[in-house]
This record gives C-alpha cells, structure tokens and sequence, in this order.
C-alpha cells in the first residue's frame, strides 16, 4: 500500500501544481511545461513494461522482458522526486509572491 501511495504521488503533485496560480504567464507555462514532463518521464518504465510484455505475460514478470523496465525506477524515482521538489519550492514562492 505505501509502495502505491509512492508511486502515485508524484505524478498527482505534479499534476496539483499545475493549478496554482501565477501572475508571470510565461514563467507559469515554463513551470507547467516541466511538470507536465516530470510526470511523463515519471510514468515511462510502467509503460514500456506494459507495451514490451509478452503475449499472455504479466507486465510484472522480469523473464518475459516486461517487467526489466522497472528497475529503471531505481534511477527515476529519486530524480523525478528531487526535480519535483525543485519545482514545487519554485511554484509554491511564484505563487506567494504573486499573491501579495
């Protein structure tokens, strides 16, 4: 369970963040752009886990080749964390600003 609370949160924070408001459109788009890519770069081994698979294989199953891809979560996850955590610092101070 916790391991599924992990894996969607960062594309559902990602997407979150793309509401806050901004009075700078370009910066806003620029911030949305990179979320939006976080969030798909994020969600690229489930997927090829799912497209590589095997016919009649589980997507899980590393001997059938779909299932390799996710160990690239080994890499992704901490990146993809740490970018969002860049990402939503910048968004949340964007928006405080703008606010005032």
């Amino acid at each position: 369970m916790l391991i599924a609370l992990l894996f969607f949160s960062i594309p559902a924070v990602c997407i979150g963040l793309l509401f806050l408001r901004d009075d700078n459109k370009k910066r806003k788009y620029v911030l949305n752009a990179f979320l939006i890519l976080n969030a798909f770069v994020f969600m690229i081994p489930i997927s090829m886990a799912f497209l590589f698979k095997g016919e009649g294989q589980s997507m899980w199953d590393e001997n059938s080749g779909g299932g390799v891809f996710m160990w690239y979560y080994l890499i992704l996850l901490p990146i993809c964390a740490m970018v969002l955590f860049a990402l939503a610092v910048l968004k949340i101070i964007f928006t405080v600003r703008s606010s005032r």
